[in-house]
């Protein structure tokens, strides 16, 4: 048996190198001796299926040898992803620690360019400005997969310039940003036009009104999170809500939260066209009660705060780092979701 505290860290990366490399080489050898149930009843059915319809507007569902695949998400593919999302968070954590990164408010801006590229070009490729085979590019999870690399080359790109010159304004994070803006100034240029008048595609009309109701309660949300611990017994524990980082995490959920509970439901009779929820567990939750997905990722959110700033406070104060990453990757699964359909709903796509 193996004792994995005796191992070294070389061991134990060349150990999980080669648990990768043999995952793989089955699920090719499978694909190739057993395609019907490899790739046709697994990867197409869960995983690249949903990608093909997802990219042609015209269908919901996409159908190879007699195998139906739906746009979306299915709790196969949900676990999936996020088991290889936790791999990756762990392996982005080693990088970071090996270039000395601290992971903060600072990274964290220096990385929203990057956290938006992914909903903008994904409500680009909703409008149908991308064509075949370009538009696989920019659905999930390939447009993650394209954000990671982005991010990781400027991240070293602006690692080594900083310590080659070591001047202020050659700072790791700063060419990280810069970086980023490069990147997704020419979509958001797109992304304006459509809004201004110049659109491509198939339009509903531009709902401003959506996106300043939306908007407009999460900003009170906000500012009810931010102010609260003014009126509190205990402000020592609960000022913690008030980092802006933990305040990014609940704007971030709550854009998501109430943009897909106002364009699946539409409340106040706004006359939005018919929107889905892709995501099983989400459905199931406002399936119950409409207003329960917004509440519960609330709720949720306010949880995992607690849980790492307060209640396991001391215990992790030595692996800020971690705690950081982790936080970053919970503002990323709500607010790119969140900002890429509420683009939808005003875009009127």
């Amino acid at each position: 048996m193996i004792n994995f505290k005796q191992l070294s860290t070389k061991q134990i990366y060349s150990i999980s190198i080669a648990i990768f490399l043999s995952i793989i080489a089955i699920i090719v050898i499978g694909c190739i001796l057993y395609p019907n149930i490899f790739y046709d009843q697994w990867i197409w059915k869960y995983y690249w299926g949903p990608v093909v319809a997802d990219a042609d507007p015209t269908m919901a569902t996409a159908i190879h040898n007699g195998i139906e695949a739906r746009e979306g998400y299915t709790i196969v593919s949900e676990l999936t992803y996020g088991i290889i999302l936790v791999v990756s968070l762990f392996l982005i954590y080693k990088l970071l620690k090996k270039i000395e990164i601290s992971i903060d408010w600072i990274f964290c801006l220096s990385l929203m360019p990057y956290i938006l590229f992914g909903p903008v070009t994904r409500v680009l490729e909703d409008t149908g400005y991308f064509s075949s085979p370009i538009v696989y590019f920019f659905i999930s999870p390939f447009i993650y997969i394209q954000i990671a690399g982005y991010a990781i080359l400027f991240l070293i790109i602006g690692y080594f310039i900083e310590k080659k010159w070591k001047k202020k304004y050659f700072k790791t994070n700063t060419i990280l940003f810069t970086g980023g803006v490069i990147l997704l100034s020419p979509f958001l240029i797109l992304i304006s036009q459509w809004i201004a008048g110049y659109q491509w595609g198939n339009s509903s009309g531009v709902r401003f009104d959506v996106f300043l109701l939306i908007t407009g309660i999460v900003t009170l949300i906000a500012v009810i999170v931010y102010f609260f611990p003014r009126f509190a017994k205990s402000q020592k524990d609960i000022s913690v809500y008030k980092n802006p980082l933990n305040l990014s995490i609940i704007v971030g959920h709550m854009v998501d939260g109430l943009t897909s509970y106002v364009s699946i439901y539409d409340p106040l009779n706004m006359g939005l066209p018919k929107y889905i929820e892709k995501h099983p567990a989400s459905n199931f939750l406002m399936e119950l009660w409409p207003p329960l997905f917004p509440i519960v990722k609330f709720i949720l959110i306010i949880i995992v705060i607690y849980v790492f700033d307060i209640l396991y406070k001391d215990e992790l104060k030595n692996h800020a780092n971690l705690v950081g990453l982790i936080k970053i990757g919970i503002l990323i699964l709500g607010f790119s979701p969140g900002l890429r359909d509420l683009l939808r709903v005003t875009m009127g796509v």
